[in-house]
């Protein structure tokens, strides 16, 4: 039976099987420490039930709600009060009407508070970027992984938190929550980055994976399998922790919008008197989020074991340039496969296009709803309900009528560009595209149902074009691309919108974008990516028996004199 045969069989299981399997049913005297393999394995301390399942709750409290919603609606909800309708009459300040063009003070002039808002994720990307490319190869290096990880956690935390200080703010310091606000989506990729890492050391010191590892009767192509189905589930099971997160927050903070509140907030005619009705609700959401994130994200780092972490720093190598030599030479490899190549690019183009969905939509969401919380969070927990259903529904698809990867992914992307075409109708109408709050929800719902797997099957079709060997390379390089392209969009949008003041034209660059990455994807041949890695396969092959041949001939070295001399003594 061929390698690719064997994986595919051995790793073809149901989400049942997934959630039920046992990765604790060895244990560690089963370990055979007398092979090299086991010696290795030893190296690391093995995980236990408490580490795997606070490696869980991390993500469950890291979903990432706040950032997207409440942070936002802050920003741009205090900015309204310190801007200016007509910047060239400073003397009025605040602006009343949510859907009306306001200024504020930006880099020696005045600038949209619409463009502000997509320049604050294109600056957060763009630190991002460079931060990670610098720093991110850290984490396969020492401790590096969980002191990072703890620092960007606190720094999060205190991000969600610190908001509340901001309450009864007038507008003056809307500066600050922007600074708040990049901070904090800054510190938020650094945990997604560093978690992300964590999981195949994690993983692959489950007992069952130690065991396979260190078996001198299994083949390498076995022992691969064992791993790779373990690192799977452990992804796919964190995955479904992380959207649990977000249903359980955006129900708890849905119920608790219904409170009474008439006796403490003067609201318009009109409007039920209840907390989620009240600008209190966001700064009171981001601490019970703060809260959460505390409460679920420090059983991990107590679980973790002293012993665990990566090797060394490479001998000559330095922390800061480590991280982009590996970039340069992801590029280099990339070159020896052309289909893997074009989809990252594919991937840069479509990832940005729905990154920036993302943010247009919370742009325009805060003014149609008038910052209001309780709306944002019922929203999101529409979001959240039909994503489960969404990643469940493309899943029972594959695996009932057998649709390849790259067909899956196409019909996606596809559908995500859906909403950028409804958008665009923004652009010279009053009545339809995005210009109402049903609107809103037919959005959330259809992006749960058809945009939130997106990120699930990328990452299936990358991983079937990369080669044994270099997944972590590769998938390195992978993450650059997501955080360098995540600014592309916002920053073109945001320069239009303060050139022609209608943010609604930035519907035609987010389509042009999933257009051409249609385009794109649609000549990546799966087919052919994997002859391209059979035939590296065979010229490595052919570089390790050179390298042996090699090896047997000591006279080919210079050392066929001191090795007869040995032979004589």
């Amino acid at each position: 039976m061929a390698d690719h045969e064997l994986e595919k069989e051995d790793l073809s299981y149901s989400l049942k099987d997934q959630w039920n399997a046992d990765p604790f049913a060895s244990t560690e005297d089963q370990v055979d420490d007398s092979t090299e393999a086991g010696r290795i394995v030893k190296q690391q301390p093995p995980a236990t039930k408490w580490e795997l399942q606070t490696y869980y709750l991390y993500y469950n409290a890291n979903n990432g709600f706040t950032m997207n919603s409440y942070m936002t609606n802050i920003f741009q909800q205090l900015a309204f009060a310190g801007g200016y309708t007509n910047p060239s009459d400073p003397s009025t300040r605040g602006c009343t009407d949510p859907t009306a063009p306001c200024y504020v003070p930006w880099s020696g002039s005045f600038a949209n508070v619409q463009s502000i808002t997509l320049y604050l994720q294109a600056i957060s990307f763009s630190i991002q970027f460079v931060l990670y490319t610098t720093f991110g190869s850290l984490a396969d290096y020492g401790r590096w992984n969980r002191h990072i990880l703890l620092v960007a956690t606190v720094i999060l935390i205190a991000c969600q938190i610190l908001p509340i200080t901001l309450v009864n703010d007038d507008g003056s310091h809307w500066n600050g929550m922007l600074a708040l606000d990049i901070v904090g989506l800054i510190s938020y990729g650094a945990t997604l980055v560093f978690y992300g890492a964590a999981f195949p050391n994690l993983s692959d010191n489950l007992p069952v994976v130690r065991q396979a590892r260190a078996d001198p009767t299994k083949t390498k192509s076995e022992k691969m399998a064992v791993v790779e189905r373990w690192r799977n589930h452990v992804s796919a099971i964190s995955t479904t922790h992380s959207n649990i997160g977000f249903l359980v927050l955006t129900g708890v903070l849905s119920g608790a919008g219904y409170y009474p509140w008439g006796n403490k907030y003067n609201f318009a005619d009109g409007t039920q008197p209840i907390l989620g009705n009240a600008p209190i609700f966001n700064y009171i959401a981001t601490v019970v989020c703060g809260g959460y994130l505390l409460l679920g994200t420090v059983p991990y780092f107590i679980a973790q074991p002293r012993g665990r972490g990566g090797p060394a720093l490479p001998e000559g190598e330095h922390y800061m340039t480590i991280g982009w030599k590996n970039v340069i030479n992801a590029l280099k490899e990339a070159r020896k496969f052309r289909y893997l190549f074009l989809y990252i690019f594919s991937y840069f183009l479509f990832a940005d296009a729905v990154t920036t969905t993302n943010v247009m939509i919370g742009t325009i969401q805060g003014e149609l709803t008038s910052f209001n919380g309780l709306q944002t969070t019922i929203l999101n927990l529409a979001s959240a309900a039909s994503s489960i259903v969404g990643c469940l529904l493309f899943l029972l698809v594959a695996k009932r009528f057998g649709v390849r990867t790259k067909v899956n992914l196409f019909i996606i992307v596809f559908l995500s560009a859906i909403v950028a075409v409804w958008g665009c109708i923004g652009i010279g109408s009053d009545r339809f595209g995005f210009k109402n709050v049903w609107e809103l929800w037919a959005f959330y719902v259809w992006s749960g149902l058809f945009t939130a797997p997106i990120w699930a099957w990328q990452q299936t079709m990358l991983a079937e074009l990369i080669p044994k060997g270099k997944e972590n390379l590769f998938f390195g390089l992978f993450g650059v691309v997501n955080k360098g392209s995540a600014w592309v969009g916002p920053v073109i949008i945001g320069a239009i919108t303060d050139k022609v003041s209608n943010l609604y034209l930035g519907w035609a660059v987010i389509l042009a974008f999933f257009v051409v990455s249609l385009i794109i994807l649609w000549f990546v041949d799966v087919d052919a990516a994997k002859a391209d890695i059979e035939r590296f396969y065979r010229e490595q092959e052919k570089l390790e028996l050179d390298q042996a041949q090699q090896l047997q001939q000591p006279e080919l070295h210079g050392e066929k004199v001191e090795v007869s001399s040995v032979e004589k003594a």
